[in-house]
């Protein structure tokens, strides 16, 4: 539809449902009255046309099983991120997180290695005193 840019009081259009390829660019409008619903129409997946149509300012795109659904920004895109880049951000975590357990438990496992060698040191010195003591003193 021609001219719907140029109306200055629009409220409300909604435009769904109604096989229209071409949606029309127009300033935002005040959502504040109708909420998420102020600017509705068929943008969204999956689609009913072959190419599914762009719309720069709805607050609202419906789909072809007559889903509809906010266009808000998620949490990730609100930091800024794309999903591909956030998804190797916490892979990346996932990894750091998985070499700082193997570091703690490699530490951990020569520790207590560490603890058995000198535990069996001291066994051995001791066995060796009673050995020499017996030796010199006898039985």
């Amino acid at each position: 539809p021609e001219g719907l840019g140029e109306l200055t009081k629009l409220q409300l259009l909604q435009l769904q449902s109604n096989r229209i390829t071409e949606i029309p660019d127009i300033i935002p409008l005040d959502d504040a009255e109708y909420g998420s619903s102020t600017f509705v129409t068929d943008c969204g997946v999956p689609s009913a046309f072959n190419e599914t149509p762009k719309c720069q300012n709805c607050t609202m795109c419906c789909n072809a099983n007559n889903d509809c659904f906010p266009q808000e920004e998620t949490k990730v895109q609100k930091w800024g991120m794309e999903y591909g880049t956030f998804a190797a951000v916490l892979w990346a975590c996932f990894i750091v997180f998985c070499c700082i357990i193997g570091l703690f438990l490699y530490r951990f496992d020569n520790r207590k290695k560490r603890g058995n060698s000198v535990r069996m040191s001291a066994e051995r010195r001791l066995e060796e005193d009673d050995k020499y003591a017996l030796s010199r003193i006898g039985k």
